[in-house]
Formats: C-alpha cells, structure tokens, sequence
C-alpha cells in the first residue's frame, strides 16, 4: 500500500469509530424513549390494535410485494457487486490463464478517436472503451497469433494499462525470439514510449463489456467503500435485536393490560349481577304498595313509580283513572 493509500485507511477506520459510536448512542437513546412510552401507555391503543390484528389472516398487498421485491434487489446487487470487487482484486494484476478476468478502464484514453490517429478512421476502428468501463478480458492468443488493432492489457511499472496494438516489429537481429509491439490509446495523439512485449501483457479484450459499472466497483474496493459495508452490516446485526427489545417491551405492556381488562369485565358482570338482585326486590315491593294504598292514597302510586319504573307508572295511571 502506498503512503496515500495508508493515510486514507486510517481516516476512513477514525470515521468508522466515530460514526458507530454515534450511531450506537442515537440507537440507544431512541430504544430507551420508546421503551418509556411503551411503559407510560402511550403506545397502548397501537399495542391492542396490533393484538387484535394477530387472529385476522392479513392479506398479501401489491405495496408488501414491491417492497420485499426493492429489497432484495438492493440486497443482491451489493453482493453482486461486492463479490465482483472481490474477484477483480484477485485476478486484476494476473494474466486470463483460461479463466476470464474483469478489468476497470480507469482512464479515458481510449474513450474516442483521436484527429491526428487517421488509420483507425479510415479502417472504420470504432470498439473504443469508456472510463468506468467494466470489460472481460481473455486468455491471450499465441504471440505470434496478436495482429494490430487488438486490445490488450499489459502492466508496466506495477500499473494496468489498456490500449490497442498499432504497430508490431517482427523478430530481427536485435530481437530474434520475440516481437516488439507497439500501442497506443485511440484517443491519444502519439504511441506509448516504449515497446511492449508479449511477457508483459495480461489478457486481452474481445469486445465484452458493461458501461460505467465500474464506478460503483471502484468504490467498494475503497476505503470508503469497506466503510460503508461495515456501516450495513452494524445495521444488519443491531436491527433485529432493538427490535427484540421493543417487542418484549410490548408483550410485557399487552398483559399487563389484558389483565386489567379482566379484572373490569369480571368487577362490571358481579356489578351488574347484584344490581340485578337489587331492582327485583324493589320492583316486588313496590308493585306490593301498589295493591295496599291504591284504593285510598292513589296520588302516592305517582310518586313512587316516577322513580322507578315508567311502565309501572303508566299503569298506575290507567289504574287511578279507573
């Protein structure tokens, strides 16, 4: 790792520990506030209303679908990509022995066609790559097997460089064994400085590619890209067990009011059971005075039904005009 890359690893882990401690703080406080409100009851009219839901078969919307669906989406396109970021630090500094390998374009020296390269005009050259290109190079053909205007990566001074072959110097006095091969990117104006040799390349390219891709690989290879994985997966594993709490919180608080429910529904029917046991005699006694003083004392029928029961005093009624 160079100097830079060592500095951007370390403030990228102080961010890291600054953020999950933040994190864990806002998280901490949030549970605790919930729990106070569970406990206080204000949360009780959700808590019965989830309860009663829980016996009811609930139906399957297209808005449950969508989500479930976004969700696994984003969740398999990470792995994808972090499995891609994964294969391509792997295989990006060795040659394509048989198996394909994935290389990012990291320049733009072969995004368009340079004026003053008139030979890929007139020849009609148009496979040029773009920055952030993710392309798949191959295994490489025999040396000998190479032909101009091939795309070809080759490492020099540790470093990945993707250009096109445009000139090739067959074996002669000065290099019997092997070939010199000249390269350049379509879009620069002259060739690159030194010849390059068939030991130097790594693989080359037949035209398999997705565009702009790359970027989003070259940023889970990062530091910041590490950083924010770590950041996901401190959410995977917390996520469950804040909401293990608050669901503990709140069976606790649903009992505590089913039991109290109980308690009034039992407390009301014994209320209403020795009201029932009241009124009848009341009613007896009464219906008994009416009988005893309906003959000489009529008005007093009026006062007493008038509290206790219209019909009766309706009747009372009809008696004394009788």
């Amino acid at each position: 790792m160079t100097q830079y890359e060592i500095y951007t690893f370390i403030l990228c882990l102080i961010v890291l520990i600054a953020l999950t401690s933040l994190f864990v703080a806002l998280l901490a406080s949030i549970v605790k506030l919930s729990m106070r409100l569970i406990r206080h009851g204000a949360e009780d009219q959700t808590i019965l209303q989830e309860y009663r839901q829980q016996d009811k078969k609930r139906k399957l919307t297209l808005t449950d679908v969508l989500s479930a669906l976004f969700s696994l989406i984003v969740c398999a396109a990470m792995i994808l990509a972090f499995s891609f970021s994964l294969y391509l630090n792997v295989t990006e500094n060795k040659a394509a022995n048989g198996v394909p390998s994935l290389k990012v374009v990291r320049s733009s020296s072969m995004s368009f066609v340079n004026e003053k390269n008139k030979n890929l005009k007139q020849d009609n050259i148009d496979n040029q790559l773009q920055i952030f290109d993710l392309i798949i190079t191959e295994k490489l053909p025999d040396e000998f097997d190479l032909e101009i205007y091939d795309i070809v990566v080759y490492e020099q001074d540790g470093n990945l460089i993707i250009h096109r072959i445009v000139g090739i110097e067959e074996p002669n006095e000065n290099h019997p064994q092997e070939r010199y091969f000249s390269l350049q990117g379509d879009a620069v104006q002259y060739k690159d400085k030194f010849p390059v040799l068939y030991s130097q390349m790594r693989g080359i390219y037949r035209g398999a590619r997705i565009p702009f891709i790359g970027s989003f690989i070259m940023f889970m290879q990062s530091p910041a890209g590490w950083l924010c994985i770590l950041l996901i997966l401190f959410a995977l594993i917390t996520t469950p067990l804040v909401e293990r709490k608050i669901n503990q919180e709140k069976a606790t608080r649903l009992e505590t009011l089913l039991g109290r429910s109980r308690r009034l529904s039992s407390t009301r029917t014994s209320f209403d059971h020795d009201q029932t046991k009241l009124v009848k005699p009341v009613l007896l006694s009464s219906f008994r005075l009416i009988l005893n003083i309906q003959n000489n004392a009529p008005q007093v029928n009026l006062r007493v039904y008038k509290k206790t029961n219209a019909l009766l005093k309706k009747s009372c009624e009809r008696d004394v005009k009788k």
